[in-house]
């Protein structure tokens, strides 16, 4: 359920986009299919049970800045023992927002990701980096105790 909601607000396709940057214009419109569905994936593998674990802390709204048909906002997510500041980056589609990156404490989700999807591609190919992602989502999902 978590899953659906959070899907709901964010735009994987957008995210996929800006994290392969040059690299997604190669791609057909199969391979960004396939791609932005694998980022997601691995995305939702990767950050569910961060999410699940999360008890007792506050969410708190800071600010938003809003330019045409993009925005920022900007919360803190606070437990008695830390203060974590986390902006959410926007676009305007279709007469509502979603979320096309995640800024935890200063570092961007999309460009962590950016960086090192290019580190992969140079060093092997997109096919590694595509490998790879199936790689670490299988793993995941294989995990004993891991939540369906």
């Amino acid at each position: 359920m978590l899953e659906e909601v959070i899907a709901s607000r964010f735009d994987y396709a957008e995210m996929s986009q800006r994290a392969l940057a040059t690299h997604w214009l190669p791609l057909s419109a199969a391979e960004r299919a396939e791609f932005v569905e694998i980022f997601r994936s691995f995305l939702s593998d990767r950050y569910a049970e961060k999410i699940e674990g999360y008890s007792g802390e506050q969410v708190l709204y800071l600010s938003e800045r809003i330019e045409g048909t993009y925005a920022e906002v900007r919360t803190e997510l606070r437990s008695r023992k830390v203060e974590i500041p986390v902006d959410y980056r926007l676009f305007l589609k279709q007469g509502r927002w979603h979320a096309y990156d995640i800024v935890t404490d200063g570092v961007s989700l999309v460009k962590n990701y950016r960086s090192q999807f290019e580190t992969i591609i140079r060093a092997g190919s997109y096919q590694e980096l595509v490998r790879r992602l199936r790689e670490r989502t299988l793993v995941e999902e294989k995990r004993p105790g891991r939540r369906e």
